[in-house]
């Protein structure tokens, strides 16, 4: 059994470093949306304050230099989105926190949930993945190799975006594998899954 669980930890410890990096993105993306909409709807005024008043043009180069990124930025921000969900997914189903279609799990023995979790994890995460992982790969590749960037003025390129797919998909593959391995221990060992199914409250 120990080393069947030094595995689960190796897995489920790199999901929690990524969905750090995914907690991350959120902090990011919400600055980044502040940040665009703070220039988009103020600078406005200040530079008819400051043509009015008078001043250095300080911000009227602001806005210059805004308006050649304003769409790196707008871009930035669902770039930052599909990282959080791609990236994160791991870590929640690792937290057993996975949006779930609840008409028989809530009703059912703990053990009984476990071969669910089995049974779903085998016949159908681990085959979804692989399959997401199989299309999505050579989508990156292609605009990989072909450079391909957002048909916007001054957008981002496209393959960071397209990468997340395949690796976000490989992620929450590599901790369904870890949490298949629990599954197993848990029905033919003593172990306890930590993360207990929790009901809806409705």
């Amino acid at each position: 059994m120990s080393p069947l669980l030094t595995v689960t930890g190796w897995i489920d410890e790199l999901s929690r470093r990524i969905g750090i990096v995914a907690i991350y993105f959120v902090l990011f993306a919400s600055l980044v949306c502040a940040f665009n909409a703070l220039l988009r709807y103020s600078l406005g005024g200040l530079i008819w304050l400051e043509q009015n008043v008078g001043g250095a043009g300080l911000f009227s180069g602001i806005l210059g230099v805004y308006g050649r990124n304003s769409n790196s930025l707008s871009e930035a921000q669902w770039y930052l989105f599909a990282g959080m969900v791609m990236l994160g997914g791991a870590w929640t189903l690792k937290l057993n926190e996975h949006v779930r279609v609840d008409l028989v799990y809530g009703s059912v023995s703990e053990r009984t949930r476990t071969w669910i979790d089995l049974l779903g994890g085998i016949f159908f995460l681990l085959p979804i993945c692989a399959l997401m992982i199989y299309f999505t790969w050579p989508w990156f590749v292609l605009s990989w190799v072909t450079n391909e960037a957002s048909s916007n003025s001054g957008g981002l390129p496209l393959w960071p975006v397209k990468l997340s797919l395949p690796v976000g998909f490989a992620l929450v593959g590599l901790q369904g594998i870890s949490e298949i391995i629990k599954c197993y221990l848990a029905l033919t060992s003593n172990y306890v899954r930590e993360f207990a199914y929790e009901k809806p409250v409705q």
